[in-house]
């Protein structure tokens, strides 16, 4: 059910992030081009016995996506978090950070942090949940709106 990235599901995690933010949140396309140069930075310098991209595959069909990335040699950070709206609820998104941090666990970093942002309330359940604190907070224009984007870590 969770797989790790292939590079034909960059139009998936591109396309799914921006159509799921621009109707639930009214992000624009400056947001699509924000996860679009993640993936593609992935793409080209993974490394990728530290880093990774997961796919929540439902019968053949991607349905979500969590990734980490290499900050520093103790530090990763988790980002590209999303479940498809129709799956929401069902433990997958759980499953999907427990994943994320059990292969930062693996690779010995020290801590896990991620930026989100306040409006992103499941989310931001989940991260609190397994263990996540909230450090730092600011206001921000981001996707042509005012938002509150957040800091979170982990220790491992």
């Amino acid at each position: 059910m969770i797989r790790n990235f292939k590079e034909n599901d960059k139009d998936y995690i591109i396309d799914s992030h921006y159509k799921i933010y621009n109707k639930e949140y009214s992000y624009d396309l400056s947001f699509k081009k924000f996860v679009s140069n993640s993936v593609n930075q992935y793409i080209k310098k993974a490394n990728n016995s530290l880093e990774n991209i997961w796919i929540l595959d439902i019968d053949g069909c991607p349905k979500g996506s969590i990734s980490i990335k290499s900050v520093s040699e103790d530090v990763a950070q988790l980002g590209l978090f999303l479940v498809d709206p129709s799956l929401r609820g069902t433990g997958l998104g759980k499953q999907l950070v427990q994943t994320a941090i059990d292969f930062c666990k693996e690779r010995n970093y020290k801590k896990v942090v991620l930026w989100t942002n306040s409006e992103l309330v499941a989310a931001r359940r989940i991260y609190k949940n397994k263990g996540f604190r909230l450090i730092e907070t600011r206001n921000l224009i981001l996707s042509n709106k005012e938002l509150i984007e957040e800091q979170w870590e982990l220790s491992l």
